[in-house]
């Protein structure tokens, strides 16, 4: 279907569907059936004293039919008009017809794009961050969970964003230590792989100045921290940018789900590395760092609601937590992209992040 301008496509799936990956992949999770290495690897990882629950309820979980799925393609944000066309959209979408931009909102990100040629390299580009906004400020969360921070700069986005909804109005009846904090950010490494001199979140101060206090980094963990900073169902939103080698991709959003509030969004990064990366190798460039496919697969492969534009998307949890796991199962049929030693840890994670989830 040709995109007219300004506008997306719309997929009801499976009924209209012309994406024949998105087909492929949700009639091989319904064909899905469990093997005697799934049963096992259920009961050895299962929390000790669940084991037959863990399994009884998995089994229940692959017998049932996926629902339909929802799917818009919502094109990229390439200019200033087409943001505010496509927030309107956006919002429609997502149940908030009517809603536009909140004020302050364009002027600040003219002020993020003037900052585009003296910016560091490896955070989003204007047209992910233009989406990632325009979410953020259509579903107005008060909480949001991220996972790998670099820089900083989505971090900062993000809970300017949340500010201009909610003012100083956020966080209200959270424990101790957690009121007035909008966004807590997780990354694995302490200081910036693209400056390591540079502190893992050094930009924050520097782009919102007024609102460092409303974030919290957390470096020298990975997605499990989530558990230590949060309680079940606390958390609006999340955001995932962090290492894209599949499976890590699903690991960060089965370790999310339970901490995210039901039928809450969540933001993919880079979900077309892969196939962008395989593009330029074929046409005889060399690519630094690696292109992974692991949110890529992750994102094609949801088969709840979604929504695409082009490098950055969004996947809505299932009402059902359990849901997930049939569609995790499957997914990790793909090979690892990791070494064996780490894939072994990483499969025991996966099975073990399925408890939270019944």
């Amino acid at each position: 279907m040709r995109e007219a301008a300004g506008f997306g496509r719309l997929f009801l799936f499976p009924e209209a569907s012309k994406h024949l990956f998105v087909r492929r992949a949700r009639r091989r999770l319904s064909n899905l059936r469990l093997t005697v290495s799934h049963y096992f690897n259920l009961w050895r990882h299962a929390p000790p004293g669940r084991r037959f629950d863990v399994v009884r309820k998995v089994r229940s979980a692959v017998r049932r039919s996926p629902a339909p799925l929802r799917y818009l393609d919502i094109g990229e944000f390439k200019s200033f008009e087409q943001f505010e066309i496509k927030y309107r959209q956006l919002a429609e979408e997502l149940g908030v017809p009517g809603k536009i931009p909140a004020p302050g909102e364009v002027d600040f990100l003219h002020a993020m794009v003037d900052l585009d040629e003296v910016r560091y390299p490896g955070g989003i580009g204007s047209r992910d961050y233009f989406f990632l906004t325009a979410l953020v400020g259509i579903l107005a969360p008060r909480r949001v969970i991220e996972i790998g921070t670099l820089t900083g700069f989505s971090t900062a986005i993000i809970a300017a964003a949340i500010h201009r909804q909610h003012g100083s109005f956020f966080g209200a009846g959270l424990p101790s230590g957690r009121t007035g904090i909008a966004v807590d950010t997780i990354d694995s490494h302490t200081h910036c792989s693209i400056d390591t001199t540079r502190p893992i979140g050094f930009e924050i101060p520097e782009l919102i100045p007024d609102l460092v206090s409303t974030v919290r980094v957390h470096t020298g963990h990975d997605s499990n921290f989530v558990r230590e900073i949060a309680t079940r169902g606390e958390f609006g939103l999340g955001f995932i940018d962090a290492d894209h080698r599949h499976p890590w991709p699903l690991l960060d959003v089965l370790r999310l789900a339970p901490y995210l509030q039901s039928g809450a969004w969540i933001v993919l990064h880079d979900i077309q590395l892969g196939t962008y990366g395989k593009a330029e190798l074929d046409a005889g460039k060399g690519i630094e760092g690696g292109t992974p496919y692991g949110a890529e697969w992750l994102f094609d492969r949801w088969p709840f609601r979604k929504i695409r534009s082009f490098h950055i998307g969004a996947i809505e949890l299932p009402a059902r937590h359990d849901s997930l796991v049939p569609f995790a199962l499957d997914l990790m049929e793909e090979p690892f992209e990791l070494t064996s030693k780490a894939a072994k840890r990483i499969r025991r994670a996966l099975y073990q992040s399925f408890g939270d989830l019944l």
